[in-house]
C-alpha cells in the first residue's frame, strides 16, 4: 500500500475516521441483516425459504422449520424492520465509481513494493506509534528510496537487533553479520506460536524486547497481527523487483518451505510405493506411515487442514485410485451429527478419518519423522521437505514422492516482519536485508526455495531440484486455516476418540 499522505488536516482526519467507523458498521451490518431477514421471512410466514441465506452447509437442519404466525401487530413493525434494512443495506453498498476505484487500488497493491512498516492510517495509529515511526523513517514516513547508508549508520548505533526465529540455522549467521556491520543478533530459536504469544502478551503491557520476527504462522500473522498492527512489513528495495507480488505484500517471504511425503529410496529402488494419498488408509501401510503429531503446532494442524480444503480433488483421487466413486462411512457420518456445526463429511474429512483408523505413527518432530523412514526400510513419512540435506547415501535414504495423487505436499511461506515499536529498527532493516541475500546461505539447501529469484534458480541447477513452480504443492490458505482451526482440533478429536 502507497506511504499515507503526510501532513492531514483536521477535517481529512474526521473524514477518515467517519469513513473507517462506516466501513466497520457496514461489515457487522452485513452479518445483522441475514439474521434479520432470516427473522422476517419467519414472522411474515414467507414460505419459501432460499438455501442461499446459508452458506454453511452445517447450519442447515434435516426436518421442516416450524410455522410462526405473527400477530398483526408485529407484522407493521416487521415491516418498518424491512424499510431500515432496505435503506440501511443501500447506503452500505459501494457505487459504481468506488468498486472501480477500489479495484485499481487493489491492482496497484498487488505490483507496486510494500516498503512500509504499517499499513494503517495515520488516523488509527496511537500518538507512541506514529513518533516511534518518524525516526527510523517507517510507515507513512518512509521515503521513496531507501538510503541504505543512513540505514547502517543509524543501526551501528543501537548497537543489536534482537530476532525470534523459528529456524535454529538463525545462529549460523551471527558471526558474519557481526563481522560485517560490528552489530551483535541476539536471537531465541523459538517455535512460531510461541513467538506470537510473547509478543502479543508483552505488547498488551507496553514492553517492546524484540525487533524481527523469522515466522511462518501466516494464519496469525494475516488474520490478527497485522490489522491490530502488532507487526509491520519491511521490503528491502534491493530485493524487491526479484520478488512476486505475493512475497512481499502482505509481508515479506524469505523463503517457501513444504511438508511433503517421502520414502526409503534404498528399499524401494524403482520409485515410490504408493502414488495416491488414498494408499495411506489401505492395511498393508497400517502402523506404517509416520509424521510429526498433526495438533501438535500450528504447522503440522496447517498442513492437515489444508488437504481438508480439497474434498473435490480427494474424491475425484479416490475414485481414479479404485475405480468406484467414495462412499462415507458410517461411522463418521455419527461422529459429525454429534457437533453439527463441524459441517457434513465429505472425501477429505473421510480420508483424514481412516487415516487415523490406520494406526499412522507420531513423531514428535518432521526430523523425527525423516530419521524413521530413512532409518527404517518399510516406512512411509510426512516431513520437512529441507529434511533432505540430512540424507547420507548408502546410509541413511529418503526421496520425496513427487508423484503423488492429488498432491504431493504442502507450502508455505517463512517470512520476516518488524514488531511494533522494535527498539533497534535500523537494525532490523539491515538484518533483514542482510537474511535474504548473503545472509541466506544457512537456508540455501535443497527443499528450502528462497523467494528471491535469482537465488532460487541458483538453487534449482546447484541441487538438481525441480522448480518450485513446477511442484505440486497445495499452499496454505490463510484465511481457511485460521476460519478452520476449532473445527479441525475438534474433529480430529472426536476422531481419535471413537477408535
Amino acid at each position: 500500500m502507497a506511504p499515507q499522505t503526510r501532513g492531514w488536516g483536521a477535517i481529512a482526519r474526521l473524514v477518515e475516521e467517519m469513513n473507517s467507523n462506516l466501513r466497520v458498521f457496514c461489515s457487522k451490518f452485513s452479518h445483522y441483516a441475514e439474521a434479520v431477514k432470516h427473522y422476517l421471512k419467519i414472522r411474515l410466514k414467507i414460505k419459501k425459504t432460499s438455501k442461499k441465506n446459508f452458506n454453511n452447509k452445517s447450519l442447515k437442519n434435516k426436518g421442516k422449520r416450524p410455522k410462526i404466525s405473527a400477530p398483526m401487530e408485529n407484522k407493521t413493525l416487521s415491516y418498518l424492520v424491512a424499510l431500515l434494512l432496505l435503506v440501511l443495506n443501500t447506503a452500505c453498498q459501494p457505487s459504481t465509481e468506488t468498486k472501480q476505484t477500489s479495484e485499481k487500488k487493489e491492482e496497484n497493491t498487488t505490483t507496486r513494493p510494500t516498503n512500509s512498516y504499517l499499513t494503517a492510517p495515520l488516523s488509527r495509529l496511537t500518538p507512541q506509534q506514529k513518533e516511534w515511526l518518524k525516526q527510523p523513517k517507517l510507515g507513512p514516513y518512509a521515503p521513496e528510496t531507501q538510503d541504505w547508508e543512513a540505514i547502517e549508520a543509524a543501526a551501528k548505533k543501537e548497537g543489536q537487533v534482537v530476532i525470534y526465529s523459528v529456524s535454529s540455522r538463525i545462529f549460523k549467521i551471527q558471526e558474519a553479520f557481526k563481522a560485517k556491520y560490528g552489530i551483535d543478533i541476539v536471537a531465541y530459536d523459538t517455535p512460531s506460536d510461541i513467538q506470537l504469544e510473547a509478543l502479543r502478551r508483552n505488547h498488551k503491557k507496553s514492553i517492546y524486547k524484540v525487533d524481527v520476527l523469522f515466522n511462518n504462522d501466516i494464519s496469525a500473522l494475516a488474520n490478527e497481527f497485522l490489522p491490530h498492527d502488532l507487526v509491520g512489513n519491511f521490503v528491502p528495495d534491493t530485493v524487491s523487483d526479484s520478488l512476486n507480488p505475493n512475497e512481499k505484500n502482505p509481508v515479506l517471504v524469505q523463503r517457501w518451505s513444504s511438508r511433503v511425503f517421502i520414502y526409503n529410496s534404498l528399499h524401494y529402488p524403482d520409485g515410490a510405493p504408493i502414488d495416491n494419498l488414498w494408499d495411506l488408509t489401505l492395511p498393508e501401510w497400517k502402523g506404517k506411515f509416520v509424521l510429526p503429531d498433526p495438533i501438535q503446532t500450528t504447522t503440522e494442524a496447517n498442513v492437515i487442514q489444508s488437504i481438508l480444503q480439497h474434498p473435490e480433488e480427494m474424491a475425484a483421487a479416490y475414485e481414479e485410485e479404485f475405480g468406484s466413486p467414495l462412499t462415507i462411512s458410517p461411522e463418521l457420518i455419527e461422529i459429525t451429527q454429534k457437533i453439527p456445526l463441524l459441517g457434513e463429511p465429505n472425501a477429505a474429512t473421510e480420508w483424514l478419518f481412516r487415516l487415523l483408523k490406520n494406526k499412522p505413527v507420531f513423531s514428535d518432530s518432521s526430523g523425527e519423522a525423516s530419521d524413521d523412514v530413512g532409518y527404517f526400510k518399510e516406512a512411509i513419512g510426512m516431513t520437512t521437505f529441507s529434511k533432505i540435506r540430512w540424507v547420507k547415501s548408502g546410509k541413511y535414504e529418503w526421496k520425496p514422492a513427487y508423484n503423488l495423487k492429488p498432491v504431493f505436499g504442502v507450502s508455505y511461506p517463512t517470512f520476516l516482519v518488524i514488531a511494533d515499536r522494535a527498539p533497534h529498527p535500523n537494525a532490523s532493516k539491515l538484518l533483514i536485508r542482510f537474511m535474504m541475500e548473503e545472509g541466506f546461505f544457512p537456508w540455501n539447501v535443497p527443499g528450502d526455495y528462497a523467494a528471491e529469484q535469482k537465488i532460487m534458480e541458483q538453487q534449482v541447477k546447484q541441487f538438481n531440484i525441480p522448480s518450485f513452480d513446477d511442484l505440486n504443492m497445495w499452499s496454505v490458505d490463510p484465511s481457511y486455516v485460521y476460519d478452520t482451526k476449532y473445527t479441525y482440533i475438534t474433529l480430529y478429536r472426536l476422531i481419535q476418540e471413537s477408535q
